[in-house]
C-alpha cells in the first residue's frame, strides 16, 4: 500500500519537501527510516481510504442491528411449527410433503418483509461526519506519531543515560579510547536499551560511512531525541576540540548525572507519598463512607441502588485506573 501511495502522491510531496523539515527530524529521531514524502503519501492515501470504510462500517453496524431486530419480529409471526419444538417435530414430515413454490415464496416474503433498514437525517449526518472526521484524524495521527515515538525514545534514553555514563567513566579512567568505549556500549542493548541503540548509529557512521569520531558524535548529538544525550555528546566534542581530556569529562559527567538522578528519585518519592494520601482519601475512605451511608438509606427506602452500583463499578475502578496512569507517567524511566 505504501508503494502505491508513493507512486500516486510522491511527486506532490517531493516538491514540497522543504515544508516538512520538522517532520523529517521527528522521523529521524524516532528512527523511522522512511522518506518524508513517502510517509506523507501513505498518510494521505490511508486517510482517503478510511473515509468510505468508516461510512460502510457505520451502515453495516446499523444494518446488523436492524436485521437482528427485524428477524426477531419476523420469527414471532411465523407458523407455530417454527415456534414450538414438539409441534415442529410432529408435523415436519407433513410440512415437507406439502412444500410448493407458493409456500416457499410465502415463507421467504415473510422473512424479507421484516428486513427493513430505515436511514434518518441523523444517520446521514453521522455518515457525513465520519467521512470527514475519520480521514482528518488518520492523517494527523500519521503526522503526530513520529513526534510521540521520538518523545518516548527520548524518555527511555534519559532513564538509562546515567547508568551508561557510569559504565563509560571507569573505562575512561583506565585509558580506554573514547571510540572503543562507545563501541563496547553499543553491544549492551539488553542492559542500556535505547542508549546502546543510539550509540550503534555512531559506530555505523564511523565504520561504514567513513566519518571520523568527532563528526560522528556531532551527527548523533544533532539527531538524538534526548536533550540530555545531545548535551553530553556536544560537551564531549567541545572538550576534545579545546584540548581537554575526554576521560576527565566522562568522570565529571558521571558524578553530575548521578546527583541529578538522586534528586529526581527524591522528588518522585515525595510525589508518590502525596498521591498515596490522595488515593486513600478519594478511593478508599470516601467510597467506604458513601457505601455505608447509601446502604443505610437503601434499607430505609430513601435511596436508589443505582448510586451504589456507580460507586462500586464505576467510581472505584475508573479512579484506580487514572491513579495508575498518573503514577506510570511520573515514574522515572530507570525505576521501571
Amino acid at each position: 500500500m505504501a508503494e502505491i501511495a508513493f507512486r500516486i502522491f510522491g511527486k506532490y510531496y517531493a516538491k514540497r519537501r522543504h515544508k516538512y523539515e520538522s517532520l523529517r527530524r521527528d522521523l529521524l529521531a524516532a528512527r523511522i527510516f522512511v522518506p518524508v514524502e513517502k510517509w506523507l503519501s501513505s498518510a494521505l492515501f490511508t486517510s482517503i481510504v478510511s473515509s468510505p470504510i468508516s461510512a460502510i462500517a457505520y451502515l453495516s453496524i446499523k444494518l446488523i442491528l436492524s436485521v437482528s431486530g427485524s428477524l426477531l419480529e419476523t420469527f414471532r409471526n411465523l407458523p407455530d411449527y417454527f415456534q414450538e419444538w414438539q409441534y415442529r417435530i410432529t408435523h415436519l414430515q407433513d410440512y415437507l410433503g406439502n412444500l410448493s413454490p407458493s409456500v416457499i415464496s410465502q415463507t421467504i416474503s415473510m422473512l424479507v418483509s421484516g428486513l427493513k433498514v430505515e436511514l434518518t437525517i441523523l444517520d446521514l449526518l453521522i455518515v457525513v461526519t465520519l467521512m470527514t472526521a475519520v480521514p482528518l484524524s488518520v492523517y494527523y495521527l500519521y503526522r503526530l506519531y513520529p513526534k510521540f515515538k521520538a518523545w518516548e525514545r527520548g524518555r527511555k534514553i534519559d532513564g538509562k543515560l546515567p547508568y551508561a555514563i557510569a559504565y563509560i567513566s571507569p573505562m575512561a579512567s583506565v585509558g580506554v579510547t573514547p571510540y572503543e568505549i562507545f563501541k563496547r556500549l553499543s553491544k549492551l542493548e539488553d542492559i542500556y536499551g535505547e542508549v546502546s541503540v543510539e550509540v550503534k548509529r555512531l559506530v555505523r557512521d564511523v565504520e561504514l560511512m567513513g566519518y571520523d569520531f568527532l563528526n560522528a558524535l556531532r551527527n548523533l548529538a544533532a539527531t538524538t531525541p534526548s536533550k540530555n544525550l545531545s548535551t553530553f555528546l556536544t560537551g564531549a566534542v567541545i572538550t576534545s576540540l579545546t584540548g581537554g581530556e575526554m576521560r576527565d569529562y566522562f568522570i565529571n559527567k558521571a558524578g553530575e548525572y548521578f546527583r541529578e538522578l538522586r534528586k529526581k528519585y527524591e522528588d518522585f518519592i515525595s510525589s508518590l507519598a502525596v498521591i498515596t494520601e490522595i488515593y486513600l482519601v478519594a478511593l478508599v475512605a470516601a467510597p467506604l463512607f458513601l457505601i455505608i451511608v447509601y446502604t443505610t438509606m437503601l434499607m430505609m427506602g430513601g435511596a436508589s441502588p443505582i448510586i451504589l452500583f456507580l460507586i462500586v463499578y464505576c467510581m472505584i475502578p475508573i479512579g484506580s485506573l487514572l491513579f495508575m496512569l498518573l503514577i506510570d507517567t511520573i515514574t522515572p524511566e530507570g525505576a521501571r
